[in-house]
This record gives C-alpha cells, structure tokens and sequence, in this order.
C-alpha cells in the first residue's frame, strides 16, 4: 500500500523521512510502562477524534505526529519507584499512583483537564537507539497544544517530567479528512 501511495502522489509530494515503528498491543512500551491509561476506547475514540456534524472538515481529524527520541541509559538508570513517580502510575499494572506529582507525565497531559484525545504511542528504532512516534487524533486542535504547552511548562510553569528523558525529534499537524471526503476528490 506505501508503495501504491507514493506511485500516486508522483510529482505533488516525495518521500521525506521513513521510520519502522510496530504496535506494542498494550503491552509495556519501552520505558516499560503500558501506554495510554486514559485513550478512550474504541467505541469511544469518534466523539474524542473526529470533528463532529455539521462543522468544515466534519468527520475529519486532527492529527498530532511526533517522533521522540529516548536517553536509555539514564532511564534505566533510574529506580523503578523513581520512573513511576515521573509517569505517576505503577509501571507492572499501571495503577494510577495517589500522590499527584505536579510533574509527572500523566499530571502535564490529564486529558480530564485539557480534553480527550485518541492516542497512540508506537515505539521505533534499536536496541540502543529508539524512542517513540506519538499518534494523537483530536477533534480540537487545542487540546493537543495545550498538552504540549503543559508539558514544556508553559501552563504552570512546571515541566513534565519524562521531557528530561527524552527528546523531540520531530512534531507537525495534519488534518486528516474523512473517507467521505477522499472518495470526493476523485
């Protein structure tokens, strides 16, 4: 399918940047910890994602794809009860910790406070050199930036804490049509 997308769009875009990445399937990404606590379901993911009726790009998404770069050494390096007060749940079965670490990962993007969004982390690379790809689908681009900005500290001014091990390395919007949309643009 990548192949027939890339013959398609011969001469209106190219190929920039490709990265391998594979679905860990709930299983611990790799800092360890199960990902994304609080993505709603499946069932639930419309009402998150896509942009409702009756509104430009209705049944559209936006879409927030960012790739992140781990420093294993010194995350790993950590204490087990160290890492999970930074993610703010326990990393075995991803209870949620009672003691809300202003820093923490899960405190800077509580999709309660800035609003639900579906997500997906997907890890990429090597043994050595690896990371993350952030999946991100909102029905309000804010949601995403206000994440961002109460990561970075812009909010609070407190910074999440999982940013001091690990390193953007690219980040950009798109807006993702609906496939009612595609089938009308041939």
């Amino acid at each position: 399918m990548a192949r027939a997308v890339i013959h398609d769009l011969a001469g209106q875009a190219s190929l920039q940047e490709e990265t391998s990445i594979w679905s860990s399937r709930h299983d611990p990404d790799l800092t360890g910890f199960i990902d994304g606590s609080e993505t709603p379901t499946l069932l639930d993911a419309p009402i998150a994602a896509l942009l409702p009726e009756g509104v430009p790009g209705a049944a559209g998404s936006v879409l927030l794809l960012q790739k992140w770069k781990h420093n294993v050494v010194e995350w790993e390096a950590l204490p087990i009860d160290q890492q999970e007060r930074i993610m703010r749940r326990t990393k075995l079965d991803r209870i949620e910790l009672e003691n809300k670490p202003a820093d923490s990962h899960v405190a800077r993007t509580d999709q309660d406070e800035f609003g639900h969004i579906f997500r997906r982390d997907m890890p990429y690379g090597k043994v050595a050199d690896h990371g993350t790809v952030f999946v991100g689908f909102s029905a309000d681009q804010r949601r995403l930036s206000r994440m961002l900005d109460s990561m970075a500290g812009l909010i609070t001014g407190t910074r999440d804490a999982l940013t001091r091990f690990t390193q953007p390395l690219t980040g950009s919007y798109y807006f993702v049509p609906s496939v009612e949309s595609l089938r009308h643009l041939r």
